[in-house]
């Protein structure tokens, strides 16, 4: 996904994804859970032209796919969309054809990495705030160390874990001396 602190090079394939997606979208799917109705609809574009453009400027290599997603949530029990979201993605990879659908699962996979990994990370441990530039890798490393530890000891949520495990400072260094699995 391509996000608003990409600047010129968002603009590029923003421009580039407007003219090939003034048709109807190549997936739709819909899910209805939670209380809601979703519905994602997937724009895929060949970027061959794009791709060249995005490694000579940016040093972006193997760009083979571009698109648009557009996402529209509402409560099961209203009939208007309530929320409206759309998002510019590009990708790579050996793969010759690439189908609405095999992008719309493939986009999904990234939001499940993005929500269990860096959302946590940004979120619970407050990293996009740390400007630690020097240990910022090893920090980043033990941070992902302790989410993994709170996630084999069964915690559904990783803040619930934190606040659990920190009320014990005895168990704590004891769990990086057993196996885990």
């Amino acid at each position: 996904m391509l996000k608003g602190n990409h600047g010129e090079m968002r603009e590029a394939v923003e421009e580039w994804v407007k003219i090939y997606t003034d048709r109807s979208p190549d997936a739709v799917e819909v899910d209805k859970g939670h209380g809601r109705l979703e519905r994602r609809e997937v724009w895929v574009v060949e970027s061959s032209e794009l791709g060249v453009y995005l490694e000579e400027e940016y040093g972006w290599p193997g760009v083979r796919w571009s698109g648009r997603i557009r996402r529209r949530r509402r409560r099961l029990s209203k009939t208007d969309w309530e929320q409206s979201q759309e998002l510019l993605w590009i990708a790579g990879g050996p793969v010759d054809r690439l189908s609405g659908h095999q992008a719309a699962r493939w986009l999904r996979g990234h939001w499940k990495i993005e929500n269990s990994i860096f959302w946590v990370r940004d979120v619970t441990y407050d990293e996009d705030r740390l400007h630690a530039r020097a240990t910022g890798f090893v920090l980043s490393a033990l941070r992902n160390v302790a989410i993994n530890i709170i996630r084999q000891l069964g915690y559904a949520y990783v803040p619930d874990g934190r606040r659990a495990l920190s009320a014990r400072s005895d168990f704590g260094l004891a769990l990086l001396h057993r196996p885990l699995y």
